[in-house]
């Protein structure tokens, strides 16, 4: 999370207002997202996915991974500037791990992570940057980028998910509860 607001404000697509412009809040604010979104996605979410009883190919889960990779690409917009080496080689990274642990997921808990990030992403940026400006974007100071929330959120929850799996040596189709 601390690189990826460096390369956020280093960037320009947004910036920190507290006491000389530091950025520890955020990643700590990142921290408790991602703990909400682990909880919110394996308590709710996941299982209501879990009931429509449906059979999704596995396929399916890189492709639709890829969609919302290409969301990020085609609604940039003025964000488009500052999105450089650093910005594309992170989320670059994340979508080819994300591709690799989606395929190793069945879909309904692809899919409620996918959810959930959407879910948390929008009220979260807002509160954050319009509703208390403890950050601010540069392009949208009213409301938070679609390509970060539909886009970016997706990447970053499914791959704290997968590394925190990983890590556990949990597999990833386990919903801790």
């Amino acid at each position: 999370e601390y690189i990826k607001e460096t390369i956020g404000v280093r960037s320009g697509m947004w910036a920190y207002h507290g006491i000389n412009g530091f950025y520890n809040f955020g990643v700590w604010a990142w921290v408790m997202g991602g703990l909400a979104a682990y909880t919110l996605a394996t308590r709710i979410v996941i299982r209501q996915m879990q009931r429509v009883q449906f059979p999704i190919p596995p396929w399916v889960n890189p492709v639709i991974m890829t969609a919302i990779f290409l969301l990020i690409l085609l609604t940039l917009g003025n964000y488009r500037n500052g999105a450089g080496m650093l910005f594309w080689s992170f989320y670059i990274a994340l979508f080819i791990a994300c591709i690799y642990w989606s395929l190793k997921m069945d879909f309904s808990i692809f899919a409620g992570i996918v959810i959930t990030s959407w879910i948390l992403g929008t009220p979260s940026e807002y509160m954050g940057s319009a509703a208390s400006h403890i950050w601010t974007f540069t392009h949208n100071p009213d409301f938070p980028p679609f390509f970060l929330v539909a886009g970016c959120w997706p990447l970053e929850i499914l791959a704290q998910y997968s590394l925190s799996a990983f890590l556990a040596n949990e597999p990833l189709n386990q919903t801790g509860g």
